[in-house]
């Protein structure tokens, strides 16, 4: 952040009239295109850090405003808690929002200046050129002595020129800001370090193993896509359950995401059983996470920041470098042990789903014998509801039977779902985020 208000250079330094034929000159240019080139990358990540503030302060007051309007049905505490994350946040990030505004106008006018200088030198050299001309039309100077003059003009003549180029790119860039749009820098605009230069690459070679195998073997998913450096979206829901896996603990550690300010920092829930994971949770160590969101897979590793307890129990995170998004195949059902009520000819069954996704489960009933009318066959529809768990809601699902294996009064049907509503989907995938796929 400081960087970004650092006072900068004028961004075209004052010259004299020497030749910029000498060495001298050479150098000069160099060093003025070497400071255009840097202020150019500075200009793209102001833009940048204010579009990407702006945006987390309106989602956070969008979540703020939300939470305001459903107070009545949240628990005092946890209102509290989210209250207060929600408003530090804003308190923290409004200021920083208003000094990136101010920058962003000083910049704007700064450039408007400068180009209008470059405008001014630029046509004064072309009257120069054009003078010259004259001179040799009327054969006061001679051919070899225009083309020398001429010579002398040409490089401060691309100087301004390219200044005038710069300075409108730059003035176009920050007003697209603050209409909050930002604009990419052009694809021949890269930096050395973006390049891939000097690149170290922080994945972690068992991870790399991993996600290769999970590409080409992986039964279970589509085919996985690594994202890295800037091109990394944790896009997921606040409460989104995550596995977390940390060295030296066998048992499965569970949290629920909180938010992220994009490309610095996440923060995730105190990870439970608590007691047990507190020793682990110190600065710098290594935590890998896993996900289930919207029916894909998101996995990745991180580093710790922080612990924290006050004011809220949470755990500040690196923003990872890498993650990797996994499509869940349709097909593809996770095994689970769901009490469910399963209704066919009017008549609710005690049931069992033993393993489910978003578009179908499958059920097992056991029979008495006097119930063999009430066995389903293949393409009757049928209606299921069930729970989740720590889930309070009962949903209900309408589906057809695609299939029935029958082991004498133990049925197992498999069922596709045919009338399931987005937020069952969505309730569906988080569940499926809490077990092992």
């Amino acid at each position: 952040m400081k960087s970004l208000f650092k006072p900068l250079t004028n961004m075209f330094s004052k010259k004299n009239d020497e030749s910029e034929s000498s060495p001298q000159g050479q150098n000069s240019s160099a060093l003025t295109e070497q400071s255009n080139s840097m202020v150019q990358i500075d200009v793209y990540g102001l833009s940048k850090k204010y579009c990407d503030t702006f945006l987390a302060i309106q989602t956070v007051q969008t979540k703020l405003d939300k939470l305001l309007e459903t107070k009545e049905h949240i628990a005092e505490d946890r209102f509290a808690s989210l209250h207060e994350q929600y408003r530090s946040f804003l308190d923290k990030h409004t200021p920083g929002l208003k000094k990136l505004s101010d920058e962003i106008d000083r910049r704007i006018e700064s450039y408007i200046e400068d180009k209008k200088e470059a405008a001014e030198k630029f046509t004064e050299i072309k009257k120069n050129i054009q003078q010259e001309a004259k001179l040799l039309e009327v054969g006061v100077i001679s051919k070899d002595e225009y083309m020398e003059r001429i010579q002398s003009f040409k490089p401060q003549e691309k100087e301004y020129k390219d200044k005038y180029k710069i300075s409108q790119e730059l003035i176009t860039v920050l007003k697209d800001a603050k209409n909050n749009k930002y604009t990419p820098p052009p694809e021949n605009f890269i930096s050395k370090e973006e390049d891939g230069g000097n690149k170290v690459d922080e994945t972690p070679s068992g991870e790399k193993d991993s996600l290769e195998k999970g590409k080409s073997k992986d039964k279970n998913y589509s085919m996985s896509q690594v994202y890295s450096d800037k091109d990394v979206d944790i896009n997921i829901e606040s409460g989104t359950n995550l596995n977390l896996k940390i060295e030296g603990i066998a048992i499965p550690i569970t949290a629920n995401f909180v938010g992220t300010q994009k490309y610095e920092y996440l923060i995730i829930t105190h990870p439970a059983p608590y007691t047990t994971i507190k020793p682990k949770l110190f600065t710098g160590n290594k935590i890998s996470i896993e996900s289930v969101f919207n029916g894909q897979i998101f996995s990745f590793s991180s580093a710790i920041i922080e612990n924290l307890t006050k004011p809220i129990r949470a755990v500040v995170l690196e923003y990872p470098k890498s993650v990797s998004i996994k499509g869940l195949r349709t097909n593809i059902r996770v095994t689970c042990k769901l009490p469910s009520t399963f209704h066919f000819k009017g008549a609710g069954k005690e049931s069992i789903i033993c393993d489910i996704n978003p578009q179908g489960c499958g059920i097992e009933i056991v029979y008495q014998p006097t119930e063999r009318n009430y066995i389903a066959r293949a393409d009757d529809n049928v209606k299921i509801e069930f729970s989740l768990p720590g889930d309070v809601d009962i949903y209900s699902i309408s589906g057809l039977i695609k299939n029935v294996k029958k082991k004498e009064l133990t049925v197992l049907y498999g069922i596709q779902f045919t009338e399931v509503s987005e937020a069952t989907q969505k309730a569906i995938l988080k569940y499926l985020s809490t077990i092992k796929p």
